[in-house]
């Protein structure tokens, strides 16, 4: 078991040369058709990383140049793009992104890939049994070995969560892998298990040598953000931080934000695009405020600067979570 090490610590992606904790601004075109005009308008403010699908680089949504643009690009398989389920939209946008996508049109993108050494790149991620979902993405990683490797476990077939007591018995298997992910809404059906399942999967690849960085796909909401955080998660990404605004005591709507901050006679699009760079600013400073704190174990000084922090210590607390060696 962990015992009373702290479940969040720095760790290493060594193949990329960067420590978490990492949050990571994803764009989609899943719910944001004009992706192409965000990404533009947004890649001179992100803070060296974001996170895109293979889906949109092979259909030219995001430029297959972001690699050369971006510090570090993390690469997911594009299966939230094609799925055929609706995609959360903005109130402007009028339809989701559907489209066949196979796995070879994803190793095509991933075989692309130009040097590699600041890409991230995610597994094609379908509901198989967990011994199939680890041979596939061994395959699929050695198209592209120059870049670190990000194995996101799916449930097994038709169940709904990860199984995350299986996975820890093959804890020893993930070795290969240099990441290791999971998506918020696959690990639990309410906010406590959710975090119990990051507890328990870190508890597991501890008790297995394992300090391999943990994955949290679709979560980037500050709040979301620190509670996974204490459990042991390190990476975190999404996409409502081109939704909300993001404020130091959680999130809010933009619409409502305008209100506070007086920006009453911007056109939509310009008050979404300014507080979206806002976001980015919010993202940034929340991921050095998280790195500070893993070498502290500093609370108080965390919860000046981001009070939602207390909510979600006790959050994870209730989870299992060990915050510190005190």
């Amino acid at each position: 078991m962990q015992g009373e090490r702290p479940h969040c610590q720095i760790r290493r992606v060594d193949k990329v040369g960067v420590s978490t904790p990492l949050i990571v601004p994803s764009f989609s075109s899943c719910g944001f058709p004009q992706v192409a005009d965000i990404y533009d308008g947004m890649k001179d403010k992100l803070y060296g990383v974001c996170l895109v699908s293979a889906f949109d680089l092979a259909s030219g949504s995001i430029p297959a140049y972001v690699t050369d643009e971006v510090n570090l690009v993390l690469i997911d398989s594009g299966m939230y793009e094609a799925k055929n389920s609706t995609c959360v939209q903005e109130s402007h946008c009028p339809s989701t992104t559907k489209g066949h996508w196979r796995r070879q049109q994803y190793l095509e993108i991933a075989s692309s890939i130009n040097g590699g050494g600041n890409v991230i790149l995610v597994n094609y991620d379908i509901a198989e049994t967990l011994q199939q979902q680890i041979v596939g993405a061994t395959e699929d990683f050695a198209h592209t070995p120059q870049a670190a490797s990000d194995f996101l476990v799916k449930p097994e077939l038709s169940s709904g969560l990860v199984n995350v007591a299986k996975l820890a018995r093959h804890a020893g298997e993930l070795q290969q892998f240099d990441i290791v992910g999971i998506t918020a809404r696959e690990a639990g059906d309410s906010l406590v298990k959710r975090c119990s399942t990051v507890v328990m999967l870190r508890d597991a690849m501890g008790d297995a040598g394992l300090d391999s960085p943990i994955h949290v796909f679709g979560a980037i909401n500050p709040m979301e953000v620190l509670a996974f955080f204490f459990c042991g998660a390190d990476i975190f990404d999404g996409l409502n931080w081109l939704r909300l605004a993001f404020r130091k005591y959680g999130s809010m709507a933009i619409e409502e934000a305008a209100f506070e901050d007086q920006n009453l006679n911007l056109s939509d699009w310009d008050l979404r695009m300014d507080q979206r760079i806002s976001n980015l600013s919010f993202l940034y400073r929340l991921q050095e405020s998280l790195h500070q704190y893993c070498l502290t174990n500093d609370l108080d000084v965390l919860a000046r600067e981001f009070p939602c922090a207390i909510k979600a210590a006790r959050t994870a607390e209730l989870a299992g979570a060990v915050l510190s060696q005190e």
